[in-house]
């Protein structure tokens, strides 16, 4: 079970409102994975606000027949993150895999579920 709380409060400032202006102006390629990782940043921005409520996790908005490619994005999006080398984005490739082996895990588990 991934701590996706611990990994969005570990993303500083920056980083985290450069995701959701990256989100903002996506073209809706992928709505689903796109709206919880907006759904994920919103809400740590808005926690750090003093605003209480429910993280919900990635399968909340990601159907199983999303699921293989909404995996493919995360894996995309954790190895974009692993090769930048002007400043560190160690925490927000931290939250990437963590979205990553939630998903490959889901999608293991629903394998299994089908033999």
């Amino acid at each position: 079970m991934i701590d996706f709380v611990a990994l969005l409060e570990a993303i500083d400032d920056r980083s985290l409102q450069a995701i959701i202006a990256a989100i903002d102006h996506l073209p809706g390629t992928m709505p689903a994975l796109q709206a919880w990782i907006d759904h994920a940043a919103r809400w740590e921005y808005d926690r750090r606000s003093g605003h209480q409520y429910r993280l919900q996790g990635p399968m909340a908005a990601i159907s199983p027949e999303e699921l293989p490619d909404a995996l493919a994005a995360s894996a995309l999006i954790a190895e974009c993150f692993r090769q930048e080398r002007r400043r560190d984005v160690s925490a927000v490739l931290a939250f990437f895999e963590g979205l990553r082996e939630t998903l490959l895990a889901e999608h293991q588990r629903a394998d299994a579920a089908l033999h």
